[in-house]
């Protein structure tokens, strides 16, 4: 320990001798090291974390999947209660369910997000009120008389003004649910629906308000499943044990359970749904080996520096050689000069990476999540993870100039004495390595930057097949004021005709799925005379809910057939448009035409009447899934969407339609008001284009800003260890052209050798970012083309200053140089 305490010691007097080199290597380092950082909170913020609960290590998530199908989905009720009192793999299971409802207190109703919890909810996840009680267990399974909610933490404190006599009070959900507020959750839980804070909590029974099947039918979505593990238990035995289950499960209940299957995923990779624990793992780890990329970079830049560095210190380690000193003693001291360093620059980086990831929280929230969040603060896992890069860039970073300066001897410094012609092959050998490996990765990073870039314009260039320009929309949901059907039916009616009569306004529709937005309606389709083969599952078809203006605002022509009309009313048959996709998937080579469908395996018949052009509803995806529209008249829901097209800049006409809207009802909450080409920015729209456009570009930067310092720097180096060669040149005649073009060939030679090195390794990482591109190939032509030429110019520019620099060498002065 004291040879340790001596050896920091004199590590840190080094570094203090040499503020200009020790200032430029801890802002490159700070540069990976933040970069890495910063990626790495943003990994541990969505999957890393650990929810505030008791042995939150054990938690799973289960999911039901269709054999066949890729989509996964919640389970029935009934399906929860069976799992639940069979599994003998799991302590406990609760069940719950999100959603976005009505609550009105004191006079004033707002939308509110409300997690719908079984009564053991809070026991089995051990959460303790801050204020009050929870829900406990029996309270969960009925809706009591007396039904209770509790507030979220951050809720309590924004409506109420965290005042403790709100207990007691009574509220209304959906404007007739009386409910009383019975606690408060602590500060630190904000619910089981990752990146969303819970504002209120109640019980199932709440949710199963006017819905009587909720408890009994089976092979519908209505309950998120969590879990706590046996300890001792696999997630590979939890699933074996489960479908054990389902298999019993199918034999009781063919018709709804027939083709199901469980999965188990650990919660923390299963968010904020279980279908991200397949999304995870490659997203994280194509942007973390960027990011690695980056600090590569760095490490081989400050490598160089101590590269040239080493060179004036060779004398000193050849005499502590030559006085007995051991090489792993020399080796310890370089370790220990250069960790030093890196821990600096790791310090530095941690304070970046706090800004970065600020600007990361801004880019990295959606539109349409306005409860969407993100808890950036750094903790023991950031903290741990850039002490560990730190140690191990220090450890990198030094082991190359600590064998260059191990191999020297004193006979050979005493005799070279000061003069350093070249600085010997060797070095000039592994300082060009590095600078090569520094253009190769930079390409990597351009490369991947581009493709990026590149994904996102395509995405927002295609052919969505509807007009996005010049639309509004407003979400409502007349549940939220306890509008009944027919109530709700008339509100639609009247709004509808107040908002086409307003100036400006072209068409208006309502909608249930607003296109690419992230509340989609799924079912089950079954032909009419066709059987499925026994096993094969019904094929999932989304849909949407629409009134006869919709195609008119959107814009979607009707091929074939016609559109809705004022007379698809609940008393005659039931219609459906259908998209090309769906009449090619269904009735290929036939006329749709008059064919029908069922929504369910019982569910009545759906007659087509057109074909709609193909529209991107689902995904910006170049994939066309099928789709299908049934008339909003003929298939009520309370929530809906306006859409409304204008002449005018959408956005003028925004305000005069919630006037008219509050005109009617005053109390309704508005959602989602925004126009259509901010909807298409959504989370299921372009908005991880975005992200990894603006993740990966920032990454390529840093990068291209690496090469070009390392290039430069060795260049000028290389340039000024042959200041006395240039002036001997110039003293026999050679003219200042033969000596741009001899420094400037170096340059030359190292940019194109690690330009074909970086297209190489490109090449073969490329296919890993198939999956997160659109439109364009991981072998695109015009990236590589376009980050070769963009690297390969700057990288250029960089060598030729030094190159002209010692063209304005002075020969007399040259060869009095050493």
């Amino acid at each position: 320990m004291r040879t340790l305490i001596q050896d920091v010691r004199y590590g840190l007097r080094v570094l203090a001798r040499s503020p200009g080199f020790t200032l430029v290597a801890v802002l490159t380092l700070a540069l990976g090291i933040g970069a890495n950082t910063a990626l790495f909170s943003t990994v541990n913020s969505l999957i890393l974390r650990s929810l505030p609960v008791k042995e939150p290590e054990r938690l799973v998530v289960l999911a039901a999947r269709l054999k066949g199908s890729s989509n996964l989905a919640d389970l029935s009720y009934a399906d929860y209660i069976d799992y639940r009192n069979q599994a003998n793999v799991f302590t406990d299971m609760l069940g719950y369910e999100i959603g976005q409802n009505g609550l009105a207190a004191d006079g004033r109703a707002e939308r509110v997000i409300i997690s719908y919890v079984t009564g053991n909810y809070f026991s089995m996840l051990g959460v303790q009120p801050a204020l009050g009680r929870l829900i406990e267990p029996g309270e969960g399974q009925r809706r009591a008389a007396d039904s209770v909610l509790v507030l979220g933490y951050s809720f309590w404190q924004r409506r109420f003004n965290g005042d403790p006599k709100v207990i007691g009070k009574v509220v209304l959900v959906n404007g007739r649910q009386p409910v009383t507020i019975v606690g408060v959750v602590p500060k630190v839980f904000h619910g089981t629906f990752a990146l969303a804070e819970t504002d209120a909590y109640l019980s199932l029974g709440q949710l199963a308000f006017d819905d009587a099947g909720f408890w009994t039918k089976r092979g519908r979505g209505d309950i998120r499943a969590l879990a706590r593990l046996k300890p001792g238990i696999s997630l590979e035995e939890a699933r074996a044990s489960l479908n054990v289950i389902a298999q019993r499960l199918a034999q009781q209940y063919p018709d709804a359970d027939k083709n199901l299957t469980l999965e188990v995923y650990p919660e923390r990779y299963a968010r904020p749904q279980a279908d991200a624990a397949n999304e995870w793992p490659p997203m994280v780890a194509i942007f973390l080996s960027l990011a690695l990329i980056v600090l590569l970079v760095a490490c081989m830049n400050v490598a160089n520096l101590l590269l040239m560095r080493a060179k004036a210190r060779e004398g000193e380690m050849a005499i502590r050689l030559a006085l007995g000193a051991a090489h792993a003693r020399l080796i310890r001291q370089f370790l220990t000069e250069n960790v030093l360093l890196a821990l600096v620059g790791g310090a530095a980086g941690i304070l970046l990476s706090l800004w970065v990831t600020k600007v990361l929280s801004v880019i990295a929230t959606p539109l349409d999540f306005p409860f969407f969040q993100l808890n950036f603060q750094p903790d023991w896992r950031v903290f741990a993870y850039a002490l560990c890069i730190a140690v191990a860039t220090g450890i990198f970073i030094g082991f190359i100039p600590a064998r260059r300066v191990l191999r020297s001897s004193l006979s050979g410094v005493l005799h070279e004495g000061a003069r350093t012609v070249s600085g010997g092959p060797s070095g000039h050998r592994a300082r060009n390595a590095l600078v090569i490996a520094q253009i190769a990765g930079s390409a990597v990073l351009l490369i991947a930057a581009g493709l990026f870039v590149r994904s996102l314009e395509k995405a927002e260039h295609s052919d969505l097949g509807f007009d996005p320009h010049r639309i509004v929309n407003l979400g409502m949901d007349l549940a939220d004021v306890g509008y009944n059907e027919a109530q709700g039916e008339k509100f639609y009616r009247e709004v509808i005709g107040r908002v086409r009569a307003l100036p400006g306004v072209q068409s208006a529709a309502y909608v249930h799925s607003v296109p690419l937005y992230h509340d989609r309606l799924l079912a089950s389709i079954s032909v009419e005379g066709r059987t499925l083969p026994p096993g094969q599952p019904p094929p999932e078809i989304f849909y949407n809910i629409a009134d006869p203006g919709v195609f008119e605002t959107l814009r979607i022509p009707i091929l074939r057939g016609r559109g809705f009309g004022v007379a698809d009313t609940d008393s005659v048959p039931k219609v459906a448009i259908i998209s090309q996709a769906m009449a090619e998937r269904f009735w290929p080579g036939e006329n749709a035409l008059g064919k029908r469908f069922r929504m369910g395996s019982r569910g009545p018949l759906w007659e087509v009447i057109g074909v709609a052009r193909d529209a991107q509803f689902v995904s910006p995806t170049p994939r066309i899934e099928p789709y299908f529209y049934v008339p909003l008249a003929q298939h009520y829901n309370s929530f809906m969407t306006l859409q409304a097209r204008s002449s005018l800049p959408a956005s003028t006409l925004i305000n005069e339609i919630e006037r008219q809207v509050r005109s009617l009802e005053p109390n309704l909450p508005l959602f989602d008001v925004r126009t259509m080409e901010e909807e298409l920015n959504g989370a299921t729209g372009f908005f991880l284009f975005h992200v990894g456009a603006d993740v990966a570009g920032g990454l390529g930067t840093l990068g291209l800003l690496l090469a070009v310092i390392g290039v430069y720097g060795v260049v000028s180096y290389a340039a000024s260890q042959r200041t006395h060669e240039i002036g001997l040149r110039m003293a026999v005649g050679a003219n200042r052209s033969d000596i741009l073009r001899m420094v400037f060939r170096h340059g030359l030679c190292l940019v194109g050798s690690g330009l074909g090195l970086g297209l190489l390794l490109a090449l073969a990482a490329s296919q890993g970012l198939s999956s997160l591109l659109v439109g364009v190939s991981p072998f695109d032509p015009v990236t590589y083309s376009a980050a070769s030429l963009l690297l390969g110019g700057v990288a250029l520019f960089a060598s030729y200053i030094p190159a002209r620099r010692a063209t304005k060498v002075d020969p007399l002065v040259a060869l009095r140089y050493e």
